[in-house]
């Protein structure tokens, strides 16, 4: 029973290190730019300028000229 937890527990931590493993060799130069103090997300990736922003307000509706009348049933 001992040598089944040892065997998964060998598995699991194989798996793990793989992954891990995949994970660094495709993403080494950033992990190495972050190290480095040079991390993308540091850097400024947008540059703004100030926009002023101008509201005229007006009438959305316009005022109603006819009367309302009862209209007889057809």
């Amino acid at each position: 029973m001992m040598l089944f937890a040892v065997l998964a527990f060998t598995a699991v931590f194989a798996l793990a290190l793989l992954s891990i493993a995949d994970t660094l060799a495709a993403n080494a130069d950033k992990v190495l730019a972050a190290l480095a103090g040079k991390s993308l997300l540091t850097q400024p990736t947008l540059v703004t300028r100030p926009v002023t922003v101008r509201v005229v307000s007006r009438r959305v509706s316009r005022p109603v000229a006819v009367q309302p009348r009862l209209r007889a049933a057809a």
